[in-house]
């Protein structure tokens, strides 16, 4: 679910428990660092319509898409 662009933080928190800092740690552990790093900085360009956090983003699904 965090790769996916349209789900928010908030809603993997919602489904999983898991807040933005523990998705980061879990992130990081079960990819490569390259690939860590791609996301982070995929996630951290992103602002406004398209971010992953809901009260930013006008295009956030509230619901599991997979």
């Amino acid at each position: 679910m965090a790769w996916a662009d349209t789900i928010s933080f908030e809603t993997i928190e919602r489904e999983y428990g898991l807040n933005q800092n523990e998705v980061q740690k879990f992130m990081r552990k079960h990819q490569t660092e390259k690939t860590y790093r791609r996301w982070r900085e995929r996630v951290e360009k992103r602002n406004g319509k398209s971010s992953k956090h809901e009260t930013l983003s006008e295009i956030s699904s509230r619901r599991q898409k997979y």
